[in-house]
């Protein structure tokens, strides 16, 4: 019931939570770009929408329609782009300003459960939790899930008061849709919606809810269907996704990935993402609080069947049978406010008896135990951000990663104006090189074998590769390629100031892959590449790596 009392705490606790979870967000902001691929991905698609008002990869050679992030969190950034944002900085506020609306909205709808002090202790909790001020600086659409999904509780939830508006419905169905358009993880949170419409006989809600979801769905499986990256329906039974060769997993061994995804989002990305760190209190910590909230979760279904209680499983279920190697606190977001509900209602029910004080102290206790930790990490992550925008300013966007990053960032600026128009060159993070050089580019096989690097090079049309030292994995495959025929490869430039530095490899005509004896032996001697690798215009005053302006987005400058 929305009485003027419950009203009045509402207007004392949300203003005072959002500036909490302001400040905590903007005193943590990293303003480095992240080396993910992720992030690059999102930000190309935006740029597609932008500029060509398609929904395709640019990066690649084939340019082929994107089919596997869906466009709710590309679209967002495409509006920033068109706003004129041009910086990492400045594409991040969106994921910032969406990690305090997904605090806003999980204080009201906790509030129904526990009122207005019980959700803002609930609240706070989350608002500080280190995985989520982690996520709050990067361009990843896990805050905008969150944010998404907790909106959608509380509005549906809101639907079922007494002489509620229509209106609580449709707000309702239209963010569940906007989570399930921003990530295909929001497919447990559609069923959740169709379950509990169905279980109230709510048939009219039901068929409006799955016309007004169910069609641009339908449309987006059909494009799915059509040439693109690979969907994480299609991943989902791999062994693993990053190691295709290993096939497919067995009914045996979606148990066994079951149970290992159980023990670690209970023992580390959980409470790892709650308080921050690990150890043996992290997971006793973790044990804990699953506990507890299963408890709660288990008395609360007796009662009700609410939304919350419907959806808590379903999402729990997908994120354990996910492959492994996906596992982590990211995936684990939706579920803090959600266990924190469940496990207060079921320290509510064991210290009833208590009385008011005993509860209230009990409650207070438990807040600190999990603030004190997760404040300090969260004093941890302001002295980073701190530390790496001081060597950013040194060093430029890059610098924060090391050596290898950075004459990376350098290798892409220089053939962004060095490179013959229209040439692609094979990397280890094809989607960021795009974002730096505007040159499209596709990741060399994981295969030492020269044949399948050339062939791979030759299908897509790519006359360069770069063998750098991002993470040790080019050395590998493309060093070890070189090293068994480096006559099928001619030098370029190097880049970085010492030896055994990053360097731009240009690959030979088909005619000029012989194989010689002499280059089986350790020394490797490359060719100086042919003049027809370089513009003939060259100029050395090339673009700097170190602006934190995103060299791709130069191109929608009128």
């Amino acid at each position: 019931m929305d009485t003027p009392r419950l009203r009045y705490a509402r207007w004392v606790c949300l203003p005072l939570l959002l500036c909490i979870s302001t400040a905590v967000v903007v005193a943590a902001f990293n303003p480095a770009p992240h080396n993910g691929g992720d992030n690059a991905a999102y930000v190309t698609l935006a740029f597609s929408l932008a500029e060509h008002g398609a929904y395709t990869d640019l990066y690649d050679p084939a340019e082929m329609p994107h089919t596997k992030y869906p466009p709710v969190f590309p679209g967002l950034l495409a509006v920033m782009l068109l706003l004129g944002a041009r910086t990492w900085s400045a594409l991040k506020t969106v994921s910032a300003v969406f990690t305090i609306a997904a605090v806003g909205f999980t204080y009201l709808w906790a509030e129904r459960r526990l009122g207005a002090v019980g959700a803002l202790g609930l609240s706070v909790m989350l608002a500080i939790s280190p995985a989520l001020v982690y996520y709050s600086h990067w361009i990843l659409s896990d805050p905008i899930f969150l944010c998404f999904t907790m909106a959608a509780l509380w509005a549906l939830e809101g639907s079922e008061q007494e002489g509620a508006s229509v209106w609580w419905l449709v707000g309702g169905v239209a963010t569940v849709a906007l989570a399930y358009f921003t990530r295909s993880a929001g497919l447990p949170l559609l069923f959740a919606l169709f379950g509990w419409l169905a279980l109230r006989r709510r048939w009219l809600s039901l068929t409006f809810s799955s016309i007004a979801i169910g069609v641009p769905a339908l449309f987006w499986w059909i494009r799915g269907r059509g040439d693109g990256i690979g969907e994480y329906t299609s991943e989902f039974w791999m062994v693993d996704p990053y190691q295709p060769a290993l096939g497919t997993v067995s009914f045996g061994g979606l148990l066994s990935r079951a149970v290992n995804n159980l023990w670690a989002y209970v023992s580390i990305h959980g409470p790892g993402g709650v308080v921050g760190g690990s150890g043996t209190l992290v997971t006793a910590f973790g044990v804990g609080l699953t506990g507890l909230a299963l408890v709660g979760w288990v008395r609360s279904a007796k009662t009700r069947t609410g939304l919350t209680e419907i959806f808590l499983p379903l999402y729990a279920g997908l994120i354990l049978l996910w492959p492994e190697v996906w596992s982590g606190d990211r995936f684990a977001l939706p579920l803090f406010p959600l266990f924190f509900l469940f496990a207060a209602l079921a320290l509510g029910g064991t210290v009833s008896k208590g009385g008011g004080l005993a509860r209230h102290v009990i409650f207070v206790t438990v807040i600190g135990i999990v603030l004190l930790p997760a404040g300090r990490t969260w004093l941890t992550s302001v002295e980073q951000s701190s530390a790496c925008r001081r060597i950013m300013n040194d060093h430029g966007p890059w610098g924060c990663y090391g050596s290898g990053v950075s004459e990376f960032a350098e290798a892409a600026a220089w053939m962004q104006s060095s490179l013959p128009e229209g040439s692609s060159v094979m990397t280890r993070k094809p989607r960021l090189f795009y974002l730096m050089s505007g040159l499209t580019s596709r990741t060399f096989p994981f295969d030492d074998n020269p044949g399948i690097q050339l062939a791979e090079a030759d299908l897509v049309g790519a006359r360069y590769v770069l063998l750098d030292n991002w993470d040790g994995l080019s050395s590998r495959y493309v060093g070890r390629a070189l090293q068994q025929n480096a006559q099928a490869f001619c030098s370029v430039r190097g880049f970085g100031p010492r030896q055994g530095g990053t360097h731009l490899l240009g690959i030979k005509d088909e005619t000029s892959r012989t194989e010689s004896a002499q280059l089986r032996t350790q020394e490797i001697r490359l060719d100086v590449c042919p003049g027809s690798y370089i513009r003939t215009d060259l100029d050395d005053r090339y673009l700097s790596s170190s602006s934190t302006r995103i060299p791709l987005l130069e191109a929608l400058e009128p």
